[in-house]
């Protein structure tokens, strides 16, 4: 006969989310048509103590995907379970420290299907993305996750979301070699092929560090959105020298979403997700406070127009003060001044307080000078009140 598993010992071990699983709130398990589904279908045999069923379901994971290291774990632990000779997850692996990285994969993927994402809700960072974009994709590295919006009848909506891992020391890059994952808003720059096999099929680096990273001081390189090594399906949730990296399979998905120039990609810690009636009060505070600052630039009174920038501004070497030195002087020559903006997108960024990028199109006309630009702002709400914290060309680069 044999022996029964105990619930303290493997499925407790597992990584306790697994009892959320079996709770009343839990999302429905999903349906067979992925290897993180029928992962997650094999861990919840797990938790009804059906061993037989487990077994049979990662047999089933492991001969369609053989390089899901994950599965090939929960395999092996259901057959030491079934012996009775096993004493925690990964347990006789314990002094592998590959073992902790798969038990943190285990607990990242459980909750995912441990409750569906928000549907009636939207994070807080999507104010407005650019309308001309096939995707917004956004990226929780606590949940180890990259959620992919879609405009939907004028409105952006979840369409799916896929596991991700990110850099051995976390999020909020600071230097070179530091090993973290950056924490803002950046945009797929260019497409590789024929990349090392070490990164997939495919990568797509990110402008990292963007025009308010240099602003901060920050400095790297190398920040890319790309795959696993060929031979890998997935990696454990903090294992990149600090890109997002997804499964081939996921990137093979995503691909036709991709563009480059015009995908943001938003790096956060962890997701807010507000009501849409939420979002939309900071959106339209935000386009309010952008349509003042042109209008008042159109009318060429130098003191209102100014009054839109923060005492923190700070565009490279120049500060407030050298900012109104300049525009001052220019204004001199105007006897005229019509400026339009077009393609207007605003965006919340990840990490920082209150702190939104907006893009668009400026159109400037005056007596002496006509340009038409892709415009890049930083409006930081100081209180109450949307101020101008940097303003130049998007770093693409």
């Amino acid at each position: 006969m044999r022996r029964p598993i105990k619930r303290a010992v493997f499925f407790t071990s597992l990584c306790c989310v697994s009892w959320v699983l079996a709770s009343d709130h839990h999302r429905g398990l999903p349906s067979l048509d992925t290897p993180e589904s029928l992962l997650v279908r094999t861990l919840d045999a797990i938790r009804a103590e059906r061993l037989d069923l487990a077994l049979a379901r990662s047999d089933t994971l492991v001969r369609r995907q053989p390089d899901f290291r994950l599965a090939q774990l929960v395999r092996g632990d259901i057959l030491l379970a079934q012996t009775g000779r096993l004493d925690r997850f990964a347990g006789p692996r314990s002094t592998d420290p590959r073992a902790g990285g798969l038990r943190d994969e285990a607990r990242a993927r459980l909750k995912r299907f441990a409750q569906d994402p928000p549907q009636d809700l939207i994070p807080r960072n999507l104010l407005l993305p650019p309308s001309d974009a096939t995707a917004v994709f956004l990226v929780d590295s606590r949940a180890s996750r990259l959620y992919v919006f879609r405009l939907d009848g004028g409105v952006w909506r979840l369409s799916g979301d896929h596991y991700v891992s990110i850099g051995l020391n976390g999020t909020d890059k600071q230097s070179e070699g530091d090993q973290r994952t950056p924490l803002g808003v950046y945009t797929l720059v260019s497409r590789i092929d024929h990349v090392d096999p070490y990164y997939g099929k495919v990568a797509y680096p990110l402008n990292y560090p963007n025009e308010w990273d240099v602003r901060e001081g920050r400095h790297g390189h190398g920040i890319w959105i790309h795959g696993t090594p060929m031979d890998t399906y997935s990696r454990p949730p903090r294992t990149s020298n600090g890109c997002v990296v997804l499964p081939n399979e996921d990137m093979d998905t995503l691909q036709p979403l991709f563009q480059t120039g015009k995908t943001q990609v938003v790096v956060s810690d962890s997701l807010d997700w507000v009501t849409r009636p939420a979002a939309d009060s900071i959106r339209q505070s935000l386009a309010k406070a952008v349509d003042s600052w042109k209008t008042d630039w159109s009318s060429n009174d130098m003191d209102r127009y100014l009054s839109h920038y923060s005492d923190e501004f700070r565009n490279g070497n120049q500060d407030l003060q050298g900012w109104e030195t300049d525009k001052r002087r220019v204004a001199k020559g105007k006897t005229w001044i019509k400026v339009g903006t077009s393609e207007l997108s605003m965006l919340m960024v990840p990490g920082q307080k209150n702190l939104a990028v907006v893009d668009f199109q400026q159109d400037y006309e005056s007596n002496n000078l006509s340009n038409h630009m892709h415009k890049r702002q930083y409006w930081k709400l100081e209180d109450g009140l949307w101020k101008i914290v940097f303003e130049g060309v998007p770093k693409l680069s």
